[in-house]
């Protein structure tokens, strides 16, 4: 006979193997960068949507704030202290933040095989 699995252990695994990346904001609060596998439905569309049109547009200076602005609410644990936080940030440290959560959160995508 099989175990049986528990729906919270699972979720806490998820939530381990799929993890955020804390960010501490300035006023001292910490908001969570979520994963997108740890997303719902819905903001991990948005996500993809936003990352897909960032990829596209990168040499696009103007409209590159506010798609990685946007980008940062959708995956922010708390949308209103991110949104705060941003007020004022220059377009590099949109880059840094969003370049340092794909590096913390990349799925395990397929790996190479070496073949």
């Amino acid at each position: 006979m099989s175990a049986v699995l528990s729906c919270a252990d699972l979720m806490a695994e998820a939530q381990t193997e799929y993890a955020a990346m804390p960010l501490e904001t300035r006023t001292g609060h910490v908001v969570q960068l979520r994963n997108l596998l740890m997303l719902s439905r819905e903001a991990l569309k948005t996500a993809r949507v936003l990352l897909e049109k960032l990829e596209k547009n990168a040499g696009n200076l103007d409209e590159l704030e506010p798609m990685l602005r946007d980008l940062l609410l959708v995956i922010a644990s708390d949308p209103k202290v991110m949104s705060d936080e941003m007020k004022g940030w220059p377009l590099g440290v949109f880059v840094r933040v969003v370049n340092l959560w794909q590096e913390a959160t990349q799925a395990g995508e397929a790996q190479d095989s070496g073949n």
